[in-house]
């Protein structure tokens, strides 16, 4: 994942500098491997956002942004829409009484833990959802499962972690609600 693609608020940690004539500025400035940056906010329009690296707050164009590969930290705060396959708390919702009230009837709420399966349905205590790209972006949630490093691999596609588990449990929630 670049940095550029990381939502706001989460921390992640430095892969990978491409190399261009930005990356000595971005090297100079503490973007290096295995450094711990947090996405602070981003302009109106999105261009350009602020991060912090070490004790330092710093601002960078999405375009500086996107040479930098990274992985999102376990301890970090995502939406739903940029998470793979596992099982989440969910840690906020962004949003009105509307969308909260959506949520709450099929079991998402502030502290619930619920599973994103492959397919991109929503396992809640109250059965199994398929919601929308527009409604997983607001449940904004944590990690309940790790992998080695400690970090969360949100690149699309990457299930090799859960799918074994997450088989039995897609055998077991066959009934679909809406």
């Amino acid at each position: 994942m670049k940095l550029s693609e990381v939502p706001v608020g989460a921390s992640t940690v430095v892969k990978h500098v491409r190399d261009s004539d930005i990356s000595p500025k971005l090297r100079a400035i503490g973007i290096l491997p295995g450094v711990k940056v947090t996405v602070i906010k981003s302009a109106p329009m999105g261009d350009p956002r602020m991060y912090k690296v070490f004790n330092k707050i710093i601002s960078l164009r999405q375009s500086e942004a996107e040479l930098v590969e990274v992985d999102l930290l376990t301890d970090s705060v995502f939406p739903l829409s940029h998470a793979v396959p596992g099982q989440y708390v969910v840690n906020e919702i962004v949003g009105g009484f509307g969308i909260h009230r959506w949520l709450s009837r099929i079991g998402i709420t502030k502290g619930t833990t619920v599973t994103l399966l492959p397919n991109r349905k929503v396992v809640t205590t109250l059965g199994t959802f398929d919601i929308g790209f527009g409604k997983l972006s607001k449940i904004l949630v944590k990690a309940v499962h790790q992998n080695q490093q400690g970090q969360v691999d949100t690149r699309n596609g990457n299930t090799s972690e859960y799918s074994g588990n997450l088989k039995n449990l897609e055998d077991n929630t066959k009934g679909d609600h809406k």
